[in-house]
């Protein structure tokens, strides 16, 4: 009986736990949310840092914390929050805009190398949506084009069939292109390959060795792209095609 008593004691106890623990990152949003009302960037910054660190994934989140994170002056972490925010939601201007301001604060002002016209409009067309709203056209086009095929095999007049096979043509290519674009907006979401330096300076080198060549050095903020790694350290390459290894703990993944 009284193992019995231990016993159910210990399931309450764990529900309570459980439930506490799934009302902790709200309640953390909301403190998080006067910390910021209330201009206490730094707090704001640790209590969201807190939710982002527990596993939850949102765009929002990562798009606050940066703000937080640029209120207390943190221009590294506040680029790399809302280099994740833009991820997740790349058709947000107020993310876009934020993020651009918080370049402007990067001692590192370094060119991008020219690119084909059409590869520029392949990424323009790829960030005007995320990933789950181009899956949602890519349906919503495929049972349009489902319909006007229909009228192509069901239709009882020629001008009607020929219309509907033409239009179910074009939109089940459009369809196809966006189901494109979301397994291509997925690639980049899952990548990883690119990072942003969180400390104040770091030596870029010609070999992961502290005793390779001295090639540049680059300055917190500033973004790379992670082509290899090799125990503790990355080899990066930046927009003008510079590479080199830096140490890994010197950036963070975005």
């Amino acid at each position: 009986m009284l193992l019995k008593k231990i016993w159910i004691v210990w399931l309450l106890f764990a529900g309570i736990t459980s439930a506490l623990r799934a009302e902790a990152p709200d309640s953390l949003i909301v403190r998080a949310n006067l910390f910021y009302a209330n201009k206490m960037y730094e707090d704001a910054a640790a209590l969201y840092q807190q939710v982002a660190d527990s596993g939850l994934v949102a765009s929002d989140l990562y798009y606050n914390l940066g703000n937080a994170y640029f209120k207390s002056h943190d221009i590294a972490h506040a680029i790399l929050n809302y280099e994740r925010a833009l991820l997740l939601d790349p058709g947000n201007e107020d993310i876009r805009f934020n993020l651009e301001l918080a370049r402007t604060y990067v001692t590192d002002k370094i060119d991008v190398l020219p690119s084909f016209f059409l590869v520029q409009w392949y990424h323009w067309f790829l960030e005007r949506f995320s990933t789950d709203t181009w899956a949602k056209i890519s349906l919503a086009a495929f049972v349009i084009a489902l319909f006007l095929l229909s009228l192509f095999l069901y239709g009882h007049r020629i001008a009607l069939r020929r219309s509907g096979f033409i239009s179910g043509i074009i939109i089940l290519a459009f369809s196809l292109l966006a189901l494109f674009f979301a397994l291509e907006s997925r690639k980049m979401l899952t990548a990883h390959d690119h990072a942003i330096v969180v400390q104040p300076s770091v030596t870029v080198t010609s070999a992961p060795d502290e005793s390779g060549t001295v090639l540049f050095v680059i300055h917190e903020g500033t973004k790379v792209k992670v082509d290899e790694s090799l125990d503790n350290w990355y080899e990066i390459r930046l927009s003008d095609g510079s590479k080199g290894w830096l140490i890994k703990k010197a950036v963070e993944i975005i």
